[in-house]
């Protein structure tokens, strides 16, 4: 074939892209269709052909390479050219009132003067497109922010994303930001087909999609997209709002949200936060709050950030919501220091997305405060979104049940049930050999923030414990290569006979679990502290008998009053130590895990005495860092952490939804430091 004739055959390929693509742009993005879908596919089926004809004539951003291609191995890992940020958070308009003020300061202009950028916080996945001279080249997860998952196979399957963009003044190189989803409709669909995996809401659906190896089971995934930023560009842009941003996305064929919109000042976001959640219930697909944009870039500049989070947005969160449902019967569990959690088994229904069935009575006197019966309707919500919990009675029924505390514990020894004077929660007395207080200790033990022990899981630790191998935590350092792999035998055997055992241990798996243990054998005394489990003992109680003890020999030997005197630690706290360390079975198991070579490493030493030995309490979500992290971070510097609001502490840390901790410490008049602030005070 001539030059000539290779030319004029590319023409045609080019021609039909582009037609192809300006369709998909009117039919996918602006919902406004220009050919039936038999000129669609007469035009489409024109393209396949010529590509069949020509391969070395096909392109990356055909539309043809949207339809899927052979499957992956695994996801590579790319960088973003420029970081990927989160949101800080306000569930409340005192918050939202906090968070103008601090504009104000930094701009030092009046913030109902403001112009905001408003738009619905879609509950999706956050994805990064680059382009290269207009053609899509990768598309990855947000991942920690620098790098993400490469998804660009799956990716090209949506087809209101643009594989080539449209019109001009667009820069050699560029980054858009945007969230990918599923539509309400669209899950349901996917949920209805029969499919042994059933997704628990349209987000978990829309990750799975994106996250397949294979990108034909993604393209056959009803996903979509909506685009709101711009990340790396290596030309300037010629804007200056965040408004003409999106009317700029809008122009180059990408998607944006129909609802956004530009307001004026906190109570413009308080209209357009009000109308929203109006709506949200009519909405095709689900969004879980607003996000409001300082729309001047020139302020956004000033504005800067902090940690991960830009200081010029913020997400107003919506509050929980609510559902009515049946209390069909309630259970009791036993948790690993004895205690009786009574769970209401419910009538399933959807709260936010998810599917719900048991719900946390939390004990007998919050039951008798709600007045809870079995067979009342009432309202559930899932407390920051996440744990179910029933809010109050909706309707009483005429049969209602009344919940009553067993006199004998649920487990299989069937030990007497005693509620102590003045508390609220019941107790097993059978603590030594209760199979469920064994098996919540020896879970609570290797768990990440006592000593993180990897690769003891708690359905492992279940049935080491129901076949005796475990009876406490000293036998996890008992356990070898013969006794795991015997294990795996018999529990083999009984699989075959007919009872379930879902345990599969390979020799590796054995050998990363001893592993796992060995490489512990050095640890900070406060994390064994922790790792006891004992009652009102968390991880603050367990650095502070750390500091002033330096030894369990010397805690093991401390009296009631002495342990009383520390600072937070309270008479019940107090006691619950002493107790503890005057049981023998206790000091015996302590001094199994000593003689098996535990070892302690010093604390470290403090950096400064800049805090001068002032108490703080931190409340709300932190960017970048852990509650935990800071709270090491504040005993280094000579500070001391508390987990209440009194008159006592030197100050409240407040991060994003401070909840009822920042009320209280409005009402004692105690001092509030913002997280961003306090990072500064430590140089972190």
């Amino acid at each position: 074939m001539s030059i000539k004739d290779t030319k004029i055959i590319k023409k045609d390929l080019d021609n039909l892209r582009n037609e192809i693509n300006s369709l998909n742009y009117h039919y996918y993005v602006l919902d406004d269709p220009k050919a039936t879908d038999h000129e669609y596919d007469v035009i489409f089926n024109k393209l396949i052909t010529l590509e069949d004809l020509f391969p070395d004539l096909v392109t990356q951003d055909s539309p043809t390479q949207r339809v899927g291609a052979e499957p992956l191995d695994k996801f590579e890992t790319v960088d973003h050219k420029q970081q990927m940020l989160s949101l800080n958070n306000v569930f409340h308009l005192k918050d939202l009132g906090l968070y103008m003020e601090r504009i104000e300061k930094k701009l030092i202009i009046d913030s109902k003067k403001l112009q905001f950028s408003v738009e619905p916080k879609l509950d999706g996945l956050a994805i990064n497109l680059l382009y290269i001279d207009g053609v899509l080249d990768i598309a990855a997860t947000r991942g920690d922010g620098s790098k993400g998952e490469n998804v660009t196979k799956n990716i090209k399957t949506i087809k209101s994303i643009p594989l080539k963009l449209l019109g001009n003044n667009i820069p050699t190189t560029i980054e858009i930001r945007g969230e990918v989803f599923i539509s309400k409709e669209g899950f349901l669909s996917i949920n209805s087909e029969d499919n042994e995996k059933k997704f628990a809401n349209a987000r978990n659906a829309a990750a799975g999609s994106l996250r397949q190896l294979d990108s034909k089971i993604a393209a056959s995934r009803p996903l979509d997209a909506f685009f709101y930023a711009i990340g790396f560009s290596s030309e300037k842009l010629n804007v200056n709002t965040q408004t003409k941003i999106l009317k700029n996305l809008a122009g180059w064929g990408f998607k944006t949200c129909h609802l956004n919109e530009t307001v004026q000042g906190i109570d413009g976001c308080k209209k357009f936060y009000e109308k929203i959640n109006s709506i949200r219930e009519d909405i095709p697909y689900d969004i879980d709050g607003i996000v409001y944009k300082v729309d001047n870039l020139k302020y956004q500049q000033e504005l800067g950030f902090v940690s991960r989070a830009p200081r010029w947005a913020i997400a107003h969160k919506f509050p929980a919501e609510e559902k009515i449902t049946l209390i069909e019967n309630v259970r009791f569990q036993v948790g690993r220091t004895g205690v009786l959690t009574p769970v209401a088994n419910l009538k399933p229904v959807e709260v936010g997305g998810v599917i719900v069935r048991n719900a946390t009575l939390h004990n007998m006197d919050e039951i008798r405060k709600k007045d809870i019966h079995i067979g009342d309707k009432v309202s559930i919500r899932r407390a920051g979104d996440v744990i179910p919990e029933i809010v109050n009675v909706v309707v009483k029924s005429k049969s209602r049940k009344k919940i009553i505390l067993p006199k004998n514990c649920p487990c299989p020894l069937n030990s007497k049930i005693e509620k102590e004077k003045g508390m609220a929660f019941a107790k097993c007395k059978g603590a030594k050999d209760c199979p469920a207080q064994k098996k919540g200790a020896i879970i609570h033990y290797v768990s990440k923030k006592a000593m993180d022990i990897q690769g003891v899981g708690e359905k492992l630790i279940n049935r080491l414990v129901d076949e005796n191998i475990l009876n406490n935590i000293s036998d996890l350092y008992k356990l070898n290569n013969k006794i795991l792999k015997d294990f795996v035998m018999n529990t083999a055997v009984r699989e075959d006979s007919g009872k379930e055992y879902e345990i599969t241990l390979g020799d590796k798996s054995i050998k990363n679990i001893l592993d796992s243990i060995n490489n512990k054998m050095e640890v900070k005394l406060s994390n064994f502290i922790f790792s006891l489990g004992i009652g009102e003992v968390g991880e603050v109680t367990a650095n502070s008998l750390a500091d002033k003890y330096k030894s369990i020999d010397n805690l093991s030997k401390a009296d009631y009053n002495d342990i009383l005197e520390l600072k937070d630690i309270g008479p019940v706290a107090a006691l619950n130590i002493f107790n503890f360390f005057n049981d023998k079975n206790n000091i015996k198991i302590i001094n199994n895990i000593l003689g098996n070579g535990l070892k302690f490493v010093k604390n470290r030493d403090k950096k400064t005495n800049i805090l001068n030995n002032q108490t703080y309490v931190i409340t709300g979500k932190l960017n970048n860092i852990s509650r935990q992290k800071l709270g090491e971070h504040i005993i280094s510097n000579g500070g001391n952490i508390s987990n209440t609001v009194s008159k006592k502490i030197f100050a409240l840390i407040v991060g994003s939804d401070p909840g009822s901790k920042l009320e209280k410490a409005d009402k004692l008049g105690v001092k509030v430091i913002e997280a961003e602030d306090f990072f500064k005070i430590l140089k972190l």
